[in-house]
């Protein structure tokens, strides 16, 4: 991981957020989505494992939130998406905010020599979506339990922000190209990671969905 140049460095996590999805089903990696085999009943498969993640803001950033968490569930047999639902505690899943998504790989970056893939959360679909920047270390098909969250440093020309309202943030970065937004994850696998969101594994269930039991199948 990059390591810190100074100590007043300025971390950044604006929000981004593109007028219309930037991901749909003709992007090759994009997940859940279905699969159809012969003799096999169609349903949905994930390259990123289902249950209850936590997103871990990194221990050298003291101004970070409390860590936030998601719980991930497939919303359905043949019209695939990630149910969503996030909280800042485990025990307030249930009832947590709730929005449908997908996992998306947008390609590929260099950190330290190593070559890693870039990845975003893109959740919601009316009006737009907004994006988590992921990464990981680019040496394993396995179903994926971890992720490095990626910084979000806004270009000026990008930030949108209303002026007059005192203290309250009202910023975002407006990004409506693939190309653009994978430009930023490239930057951002530059500076030190936001932090790492993991999926959690203690006997607990997720809700039932319309799916019995979600698929994280792997062809």
């Amino acid at each position: 991981m990059p390591v810190l140049a100074k100590d007043d460095y300025e971390w950044q996590q604006t929000l981004i957020h593109s007028d219309l999805p930037l991901y749909d089903f003709s992007w090759d990696d994009l997940w859940p989505r279905s699969f159809y085999a012969p003799d096999i009943i169609a349903g949905c498969e994930s390259r990123v494992a289902f249950g209850d993640w936590q997103l871990a803001p990194n221990p050298a950033n003291e101004f970070a939130e409390d860590p936030l968490w998601y719980r991930i569930s497939n919303s359905g047999v043949f019209h695939c998406a990630a149910s969503i639902r996030t909280a800042f505690e485990r025990g307030e899943l249930d009832a947590g905010e709730f929005s449908r998504g997908f996992f998306a790989r947008i390609g590929e970056g260099k950190r330290n020599g190593e070559t890693w893939e870039l990845w975003v959360l893109q959740q919601g679909l009316v009006p737009g979506s907004d994006y988590l920047l992921l990464a990981r270390k680019a040496n394993s098909d396995e179903l994926i339990i971890t992720f490095s969250v990626l910084q979000s440093r806004c270009a000026k020309a990008a930030l949108i922000e209303a002026d007059n309202f005192d203290i309250w943030n009202t910023s975002y970065c407006k990004i409506n190209t693939r190309g653009e937004l994978l430009a930023v994850a490239r930057r951002m696998l530059k500076e030190p990671d936001y932090g790492t969101l993991r999926r959690i594994e203690d006997g607990e269930k997720g809700p039932a969905t319309e799916a019995a039991d979600p698929l994280s199948r792997i062809q």
